[in-house]
This record gives C-alpha cells, structure tokens and sequence, in this order.
C-alpha cells in the first residue's frame, strides 16, 4: 500500500515478484549491489526457466530494486519462453 496523503492510501498492485516470466541477467558496474535472492524468487526461476538458462546473474526483473550505484549496469533479457505451446 502506498501513502499518497495523510488520509489517502493506493494498493500498489502487480510490485514485487509474481511469475518467472521476467528473467534478467545483470553483468558488469553495479550488479553486485542488488539486494540478495530470495527463496521466493529462487524457486520462480527454477520452475520456469532450465538450469542451463540461469546464470550467475540471474534475477527476476521484478524483484530487482534498483539503486544509484547500479548505474552502468547491464541487463541481459533472455528469449522468451515458449508458452504458447498447448
């Protein structure tokens, strides 16, 4: 929820992690600044990516609060998975 006024709150719907769809990887300058993987989001990844599409800097973009000292990172954006598959 977030407090807009004193007397007006929002739902902040769709924050924070919700599916495995949005895989990243983040390299380089200020990758090592993103807050720790939670179980959450380990698991996420593990049920829908394989292990040979998760890398060392694999994070869902959700999950990634992004920070000052991030600036000049770079984030990789793997091939979608096929889902539509029946």
């Amino acid at each position: 929820i977030a407090a807009r006024t004193e007397t007006w709150f929002e739902p902040t719907f769709g924050e924070g992690t919700t599916s495995g769809y949005d895989h990243v990887v983040l390299v380089g300058k200020g990758s090592d600044k993103a807050q720790r993987m939670t179980p959450v989001e380990e698991q996420m990844l593990d049920d829908h990516w394989s292990f040979d599409e998760i890398y060392e800097g694999s994070r869902l973009a959700s999950a990634v609060k992004l920070v000052k000292e991030m600036d000049g990172m770079t984030v990789y954006i793997p091939d979608r998975i096929v889902d539509d598959c029946p």
